[in-house]
């Protein structure tokens, strides 16, 4: 259960039955991660929600209203989990949007950091990603695909797995971006036109690294890579050393390096 909630800026837990975020998931989220009270890489985050309230016409809440209501979260200099939502708000029955939708914002702490796996090893999930995907790239609230490969990680006892769209291609894990390094030393990660979603630790990464590669990357090429790195905002970046039954010798080396590279734009 969140430590502390706001709902239009006022504590409380409760929403009216006829949001549109809870009737047809009709809305944004974002995840982040405070420590001591600070919220950790803010304007990549700011950036990323602005873009998925514009692909789904939503007005987006002012950036000083946001930050006004992350202080109050904050206050008392606490760690954790920051969720906030954006919905198109109330409206009745029926998929069409109300003509003037009034946006409703959600914003969550939930006290304390998650530990991070040292490693993922991890199998190819066997919930595959539509494609292509009219929102590809937006953390919207639909989520189902990533509820159902949650679920299979949990029954598989493993800390994650790899999704891949319908047609094979590598786009994520369950949760976190995904990035390769070749024997050369140069950078690729999955191209997100068509699923999966654009993740603020993978554009601070992007912007650290000038000639990183978007690509259409299969599972038959894995073979390609020396080093896979997956990465979320509140676990950072983490080695990647198996997926499926390809190895990965020197990803270790490669996700400190991130880390590193992301200590710098926060």
């Amino acid at each position: 259960m969140a430590e502390a909630m706001l709902i239009d800026g006022r504590a409380a837990r409760e929403l009216p039955a006829d949001d549109r975020g809870l009737a047809y998931g009709d809305g944004i989220f974002r995840t982040l991660r405070m420590e001591s009270g600070r919220v950790v890489a803010w304007p990549f985050h700011h950036a990323r929600l602005m873009h998925d309230c514009a692909a789904l016409e939503l007005e987006a809440p002012p950036r000083e209203t946001l930050e006004a209501e992350l202080r109050i979260l904050g206050q008392g200099g606490l760690s954790g989990v920051l969720k906030i939502t954006i919905t198109r708000g109330s409206g009745g029955r029926g998929y069409a949007p109300p003509g003037r939708p009034t946006p409703r914002r959600i914003l969550s702490l939930h006290a304390g950091l998650p530990p991070v796996p040292d490693a993922l090893a991890m199998p190819v999930c066997p919930i595959t990603l539509a494609t292509p995907a009219v929102l590809a790239g937006v953390k919207h609230l639909n989520r189902l695909e990533q509820v159902l490969a949650r679920r299979y990680c949990e029954r598989q006892d493993i800390a994650d797995a790899v999704m891949c769209d319908a047609h094979g291609q590598v786009v994520c894990t369950t949760m976190r971006n995904l990035m390769f390094i070749d024997r050369a030393q140069r950078w690729y990660t999955p191209d997100l036109a068509r699923a999966g979603v654009i993740g603020a630790t993978r554009e601070r990464l992007r912007a650290r690294l000038p000639d990183l590669i978007e690509a259409t990357i299969d599972t038959a090429r894995l073979s390609d890579f020396r080093a896979a790195v997956a990465c979320n905002s509140v676990g950072g970046a983490v080695a990647v050393t198996q997926i499926g039954r390809h190895e990965f010798a020197d990803s270790r080396q490669w996700a400190a390096y991130a880390n590193e590279l992301l200590g710098q734009s926060v």
